[in-house]
C-alpha cells in the first residue's frame, strides 16, 4: 500500500505540480481513506520526500542501465535524451518550483542528486575525448556544470514559463546546441546517425 500511495502521488505531482495536489486528491484517485495515507507517511512533507527519493533512486538507476548499455558516450547521452522525452511527457515545470519553495528537504535530496549526475555527464565527456568522438580541448569540468545547470534551466518557470515553452523542447534544444559544440568530425557523424533515434 505505501508503495501504491508513493506511485500514485508521484503520478500526480508530476502531471500537476506538488501544491495543488492535497492528501484528499490522493486519497480520492486511490479509493482509500486519507487516514490511511497518515498511517504510512507523517504529512505532506514526508510524502514528498519519500516520492522524491524513489524517483531520483529510479532515474539514477536507469542512467546507469543507459551507460553499461550504450555503445558509445554519443549513443549514452542519445539514450539519456530519450529517457527524458518520455518522462518530461508528463511532467509540469511548476513541479521543480513547488519543491524548492515548500519542500526544502526534498530540494535538497534533488541537489544532492545533481550532484551524481555531475559526476555521470564528467565520465562522459572523458569517454568521449578517449574515443575520438569528442574535441580534446574541451575543459571536462566546465562543461559537465554547464550541461546540468542547463538541464536545471529549462525546469525554471520563470525564464520558460509553460504558458510559452514547451518543456521537452527546451530540453531537446539544449542538448542537441551543446552536443555539437564538443563533437569531433568522427562523432558528429555519429551523432548525426544517431539523433534520428530521439
Amino acid at each position: 500500500m505505501q508503495q501504491r500511495i508513493i506511485d500514485t502521488a508521484e503520478s500526480m505531482f508530476f502531471r500537476f505540480g506538488i501544491r495543488s495536489v492535497t492528501m484528499d486528491d490522493i486519497a480520492k484517485e486511490l479509493g482509500i481513506s486519507k487516514k490511511t495515507i497518515y498511517h504510512y507517511f507523517t504529512d505532506k512533507d514526508d510524502l514528498v520526500e519519500k516520492v522524491t527519493s524513489h524517483s531520483l533512486s529510479s532515474e539514477m538507476c536507469k542512467t546507469e542501465l543507459i551507460y553499461e548499455q550504450s555503445q558509445n558516450p554519443i549513443e549514452e547521452m542519445i539514450n539519456s535524451t530519450k529517457m527524458m522525452r518520455e518522462m518530461l511527457q508528463n511532467v509540469n515545470a511548476v513541479l521543480f518550483y513547488d519543491m524548492k519553495k515548500y519542500h526544502p528537504k526534498s530540494w535538497a535530496k534533488y541537489v544532492e542528486f545533481k550532484q551524481g549526475f555531475l559526476e555521470i555527464v564528467k565520465r562522459n565527456l572523458s569517454n568521449g575525448i578517449s574515443q575520438k568522438l569528442y574535441r580534446p580541448d574541451i575543459d571536462v569540468d566546465i562543461l559537465a556544470k554547464l550541461r546540468v545547470e542547463i538541464v536545471d534551466l529549462a525546469f525554471n518557470i520563470e525564464y520558460f514559463p509553460p504558458s510559452s515553452y514547451n518543456l521537452l523542447n527546451v530540453q531537446l534544444e539544449s542538448i542537441d546546441h551543446f552536443m555539437r559544440g564538443i563533437v569531433t568530425t568522427k562523432g558528429l557523424e555519429i551523432y548525426e546517425k544517431t539523433r534520428l533515434a530521439i
